[in-house]
């Protein structure tokens, strides 16, 4: 199968994240980053290849004391450790939000793990091929420069951007901070702080108006930081309304189109039909109801009004008005 040796994807929070997880799986990506993993979407590298990462995080004579324990359960465990580290440092250098989602111990445990001084320096290029890393941002005031610089002068890896009505993504996000999804409002630590907020709320009018108020909410500032992806011609845009295909109420020449888009822009030898075909699973962990337009069923007139307010520009700019 041809296609591009590594992507990466920036999917808004509750913008339909696991609709892409299925797109880059069906192109036989294994993911990484911010979807909760799984035994089907996880990486399973072989011994070379955690060797070949071990190489990336572990100096030359750790490096050698990991080849000499090869085929024990020493070896699995160390070169685990090591692609764990590895993970967590490109979530810092990507400007990832980790220690108030996941907690200052996975850094730490990575830095502990971490032997070759020379793993600061290398490219996203080094990572393991083979991978999708999908990620809810890519604020370019954090992330590493070069990082930048590489995008920038190779074009790799090749940018997905996917977002949803805002409007939506509020009401989703109520949904989900709430527990409604199947599987509750995840592991992020900051997650926990909004569900008690919004408890207190009695109606939907107070709690979509403290979300709009409140700019630390989660999702709150993501379409606006995300601009430079939206407008740069290299990145590939796709909508959650397109994306969803007529199971979540919407266009099947849309979805196909949408796939379509991706393959191209990933250089991917498949039918964009039969991709289309695995993008909608109703049975993934953070799926509610799936469907476009539901923030019509919840928004007041005084909500939208502030919404149109606070946000209008961004309907606009993102094709929502």
């Amino acid at each position: 199968m041809n296609r591009a040796e590594r992507a990466m994807v920036i999917s808004f929070q509750k913008s339909g994240t696991h609709l892409m997880q299925e797109l880059m799986l069906g192109l036989g990506y294994r993911i990484v980053g911010v979807p909760r993993p799984a035994p089907h979407s996880g990486p399973d590298f072989d011994d070379e290849q955690l060797l070949r990462i071990a190489g990336l995080v572990l100096s030359k004579e750790d490096h050698d004391e990991l080849v000499e324990l090869r085929g024990t359960e020493a070896f699995a465990e160390r070169a685990q450790d090591a692609w764990s580290a590895l993970v967590w440092h490109w979530h810092q250098r990507l400007g990832q939000q980790v220690v108030n989602r996941y907690g200052q111990s996975r850094l730490d445990v990575a830095a502990r793990t971490t032997t070759n001084p020379y793993l600061p320096y290398s490219r996203f290029a080094d990572t393991p091929p083979g991978l999708c890393w999908i990620f809810h941002e890519l604020d370019i005031h954090r992330v590493d420069g070069s990082f930048l610089s590489e995008w920038v002068e190779s074009g790799t890896p090749p940018l997905v951007l996917n977002y949803r009505d805002p409007r939506d993504v509020v009401v989703s996000m109520i949904n989900f901070l709430e527990g409604r999804t199947r599987a509750g409002y995840g592991n992020f630590y900051e997650a926990d702080i909004f569900s008690t907020i919004l408890a207190s709320k009695p109606t939907w009018e107070e709690k979509i108006d403290y979300a709009l108020r409140d700019p630390s909410f989660l999702a709150h500032d993501q379409f606006r930081k995300a601009l430079w992806l939206l407008n740069h011609p290299n990145v590939c845009t796709v909508r959650y309304e397109d994306l969803v295909g007529p199971q979540g109420g919407g266009s099947r020449a849309r979805q196909v189109e949408a796939v379509d888009r991706v393959l191209r822009h990933l250089d991917a030898d498949l039918d964009a039909e039969a991709v289309a075909d695995r993008v909608y699973n109703p049975d993934s962990w953070s799926f509610y109801k799936g469907r476009s337009g539901g923030w019509r069923e919840h928004f007041t007139a005084r909500n939208l009004a502030r919404f149109r307010e606070q946000f209008g520009d961004l309907l606009e700019q993102y094709g929502y008005e």
